[in-house]
């Protein structure tokens, strides 16, 4: 059995433990767990595209920050 790392914002963990607060029939492990195995049986997600020209303009502002 593998061990895997999740990154979350400081938001992302907030809400998170408010869920895990209410729901303590879950842990942090069984939820994870949960969430990944319902994701890949039933993948629905949808993806909005940002287009050439909005990736031009990101690229463009990240070359400005750094």
């Amino acid at each position: 059995m593998g061990t895997k790392a999740v990154r979350f914002s400081d938001k992302d963990e907030k809400l998170i433990n408010e869920f895990l607060k209410k729901n303590p029939m879950f842990d942090f492990s069984l939820l994870a767990r949960t969430a990944i195995l319902n994701f890949i049986e039933n993948p629905e997600i949808k993806l909005k595209p940002i287009g050439k020209v909005a990736l031009k303009n990101k690229q463009r502002a990240r070359s400005v920050v750094q």
